[in-house]
């Protein structure tokens, strides 16, 4: 069987609206673990906001966390999934786009896959034996 993003997603995306700020939002990863955000603008998705922007702008000089809304650094190249997509093509697109989490769409978004869903459900390899090689 040919494993589908369906049998690794998260089926209740975590979301923010654009208009949040950027510690909003920030708080929101905090509270969920998660490190990936759909940024949602009028609940149509804007893009994704990931925890390494977040600290990129909240550092940058004169940049304002507490004023800045979130949809000003949204990631809006994106690059959607679908539930039917094989867990290899989503790793692939992952690899060659660098993103880390995919939004998964079927019409509306019906959940996100992220590098560490994938590599949950890889198949459990036991590991050789280590030789002692210590002299």
């Amino acid at each position: 069987m040919i494993l589908k993003v369906r049998h690794a997603m998260k089926d209740q995306p975590t979301t923010i609206d654009a208009e949040a700020t950027v510690t909003e939002t920030a708080h929101k990863m905090i509270q969920t673990g998660e490190d990936t955000l759909i940024v949602l603008e009028k609940n149509s998705i804007k893009g994704t906001i990931d925890l390494r922007n977040v600290l990129y702008y909240t550092y940058a000089e004169g940049f304002r966390p507490n004023q800045t809304p979130v949809g000003e650094i949204t990631n809006v190249d994106i690059i959607f999934a679908r539930p039917n997509t094989s867990l290899e093509d989503a790793l692939t697109i992952m690899i060659e786009t660098n993103h880390n989490t995919l939004p998964v769409v079927d019409g509306d978004l019906v959940g996100t896959i992220s590098i560490h869903d994938l590599l949950k459900v890889q198949p459990k390899i036991r590991p050789l034996k280590a030789k002692n090689y210590m002299p």
